[in-house]
């Protein structure tokens, strides 16, 4: 009898937690034998109502046509007559446009993808809000239907996924904490981005503070041929110039390489100019 009494004292105050929070694991199933003309509309019985619902709903499956398992969360709240902070997560690997949006009176949920013989179940979890009863997640239907030309509050869910501590990927690469990337390497150091390996592009975009124009000004100093002569006999390299060494061991800057370069380029230019009028004055005095 004793035994008996804990377990009814037991339910009696687990009740509360039941009225005031459900979990629905079994709201909706819905397959697709063959390629959607539109995509999959979730039509639920959850009313539109400002200050109404903070659903969680899951959405998992397997999309054959791409080869993609489905495994979707999303959450909104109605507030001023729009879906407010609303967001979806995808733990898998399928990321189609998702939107909500008002039918009826009614959300409906459109999923954007034309891939075909897709499977998907449906579970949700509310917790006590307006319209958050069990009798809104149930009688939900599933159509290959695109969203009507009269729904209103059309929202399209933004996808946002957070990792906390250092994420590896494939290839022996890590994001870690720092929110440092190392592609081919999961020691980046104090790299925003560090790549074991050769980078292939198009097109990079180096952004300088300063240019190396300052030469063509008037109070350059040019230095002259000779002691430019006396420095690379010495030095084995042009002045302002990082030694063989130094690139060795600490690499290059290639916005401040590509300026000094271009500052000898400049100065070179300058010289030529000067050795061409001396040219010209040899010329005229031979006349």
């Amino acid at each position: 009898m004793k035994i008996k009494s804990v377990l009814i004292f037991l339910s009696l105050l687990c009740a509360p937690m039941y009225v005031s929070a459900q979990y629905y694991p079994d709201v909706l199933t819905y397959t697709m034998n063959g390629v959607p003309a539109n995509g999959i509309k979730i039509k639920t019985n959850l009313a539109f109502i400002n200050g109404a619902q903070m659903p969680t709903i899951m959405i998992e499956g397997f999309s054959h046509g791409s080869n993609e398992p489905i495994s979707l969360i999303l959450n909104y709240y109605v507030y001023t007559n729009v879906f407010y902070k609303g967001k979806i997560s995808s733990s898998g690997s399928y990321t189609p446009p998702v939107y909500l949006a008002v039918e009826n009176g009614m959300v409906v949920i459109f999923i954007d993808s034309q891939s075909s013989y897709q499977r998907i179940h449906v579970r949700a979890f509310g917790w006590g809000r307006v319209g958050d009863v069990p009798a809104s997640y149930t009688g939900w239907t599933a159509v290959d239907s695109a969203l009507s030309v009269d729904a209103t509050a059309t929202y399209l869910l933004p996808y946002q996924n957070r990792f906390s501590g250092d994420v590896y990927l494939p290839g022996n690469s890590v994001f870690n904490t720092d929110g440092n990337l190392g592609i081919g390497t999961t020691a980046p150091g104090t790299n925003k981005l560090a790549v074991e390996g050769t980078i292939g592009a198009r097109k990079m975009q180096v952004k300088q503070t300063s240019w190396a124009d300052f030469v063509f000004q008037p109070d350059y100093q040019l230095p002259p041929l000779q002691e430019l002569e006396k420095y690379i006999q010495a030095n084995k390299h042009l002045p302002g110039i990082p030694t063989e060494t130094e690139v060795q061991e600490k690499g290059i800057d290639l916005g401040e390489m590509n300026k000094l370069l271009l500052q000898k380029v400049e100065e070179l230019t300058l010289h030529v100019i000067d050795l061409q009028k001396q040219i010209n004055q040899l010329h005229s005095q031979q006349k």
